[in-house]
């Protein structure tokens, strides 16, 4: 693996825990810096040591102390954590598969190092939520990312009826729930476009692409596709795509405000429904309130 680093300088290790990314599927997808981290830090920690050590031995890093940090560890895995960087040694996290934090267990191990004020390095790279945006075709400059959505269906349902209209949202997916969420937002919401991205980075990588009713349709004629786990990304309710008269406006303000409801929160609740600025839907609240 030396020949890798030949003609890139050797960055020097500090005393700190570095996150690193790892590939989603194709081992290309490691950076150098990946490399270079992974080689040199005194442990690595990971959620499966035999995930993990297939990635490094691919990739010649041998003899590499390993800890395991998952949803069962606890306080005394983090104790043990602090303690080998309160002995000036160095760690890597990594997950099974790329970013870590991105719906993996690790943020309890870096709140608890940030209040204990240790050092964090971020070593960019593969992320499976990113890759898909990229690619989906569907307006991302703003949405929300609700990592795997709950299993139970009526608790799924409650929150695809409360996101706001004005966002594009994005979540992961497992293929044994797959056709009871996209029937959930098929009749829930308006028929929105959808991109739902499978097996990124392999050989059989996919985007289906279409209109609710049009990816329903898909699965329901391709059950073979249904494997492994995908990242969804459904479309936001386009601007104007529905008109909302002055009088419709104000009476949703008008209720609000007969709810006790405060004009702050009005203005956050009721410009997400309309798609307007906050400050519109401020300013018609706080002179309706005048007059009540």
């Amino acid at each position: 693996m030396q020949d890798i680093f030949k003609n890139f300088k050797v960055q020097k290790i500090e005393n700190a825990l570095y996150v690193v990314a790892t590939p989603i599927g194709n081992l290309s997808d490691i950076t150098i810096r990946a490399l270079q981290t992974l080689e040199s830090v005194d442990f690595i920690i990971c959620e499966d040591t035999r995930t993990s050590s297939i990635l490094l031995s691919k990739f010649e890093i041998i003899k590499k102390k390993l800890l395991v940090y998952n949803d069962f560890s606890d306080a005394l895995c983090r104790n043990k954590v602090l303690n080998i960087l309160i002995n000036g040694q160095s760690l890597a996290l990594i997950s099974d598969a790329g970013t870590p934090l991105i719906s993996d267990p690790g943020y309890k191990l870096i709140n608890f190092l940030r209040q204990e004020k240790q050092k964090i390095i971020c070593v960019p790279g593969a992320s499976s939520l990113t890759a898909s945006i990229s690619i989906s075709g569907i307006p991302c400059d703003n949405f929300l990312f609700l990592g795997f959505l709950a299993s139970n269906k009526t608790q799924k349902q409650q929150v695809i009826q409360t996101l706001p209209l004005n966002y594009s949202f994005v979540f992961f997916e497992v293929a044994n729930r797959l056709q009871q969420t996209l029937e959930i937002i098929k009749n829930t919401l308006e028929n929105r476009n959808i991109s739902i991205a499978r097996e990124l980075t392999k050989i059989h990588e996919e985007v289906i692409y279409g209109n609710i009713n049009e990816v329903v349709d898909f699965f329901q004629n391709n059950p073979q596709k249904l494997r492994g786990e995908f990242v969804v990304i459904v479309e936001k309710t386009a601007k104007n795509q529905k008109f909302f008269s002055n009088e419709e406006i104000i009476f949703e303000i008008q209720e609000s405000l007969k709810k006790g409801k405060s004009i702050k929160d009005i203005s956050i609740e009721l410009s997400q429904i309309f798609d307007l600025n906050k400050k519109e839907v401020y300013k018609i609240a706080l002179d309706l309130s005048k007059t009540k």
